[in-house]
């Protein structure tokens, strides 16, 4: 069975105390079982791609003139419509 502490336990790194070892040891273990997520919070959630605020008039002339009426459409059901 292939040991993950080889790989801390290289002789690169031979000066590594016990106690680091384990430290590191019990990181990559919770990283490889997703108990630690640095990067959560750098994923897109549906609510960022929402708009928010009035739809402006060039808008809705730009999305008229290239037939993207659903995209409007979903502009509207996010946003205010401004006069």
């Amino acid at each position: 069975m292939f040991s993950s502490s080889k790989e801390t336990c290289s002789l690169r790194r031979n000066r590594l105390s016990p106690r680091t070892i384990e430290a590191l040891q019990v990181l990559k273990y919770s990283i490889k079982q997703g108990q630690l997520a640095f990067t959560d919070h750098l994923i897109a959630k549906e609510e960022d791609y929402r708009l928010y605020g009035p739809v402006s008039d060039q808008t809705i002339a730009e999305l008229t003139g290239m037939d993207r009426i659903e995209e409007l459409a979903s502009l509207f059901n996010n946003s205010e419509l401004t006069s």
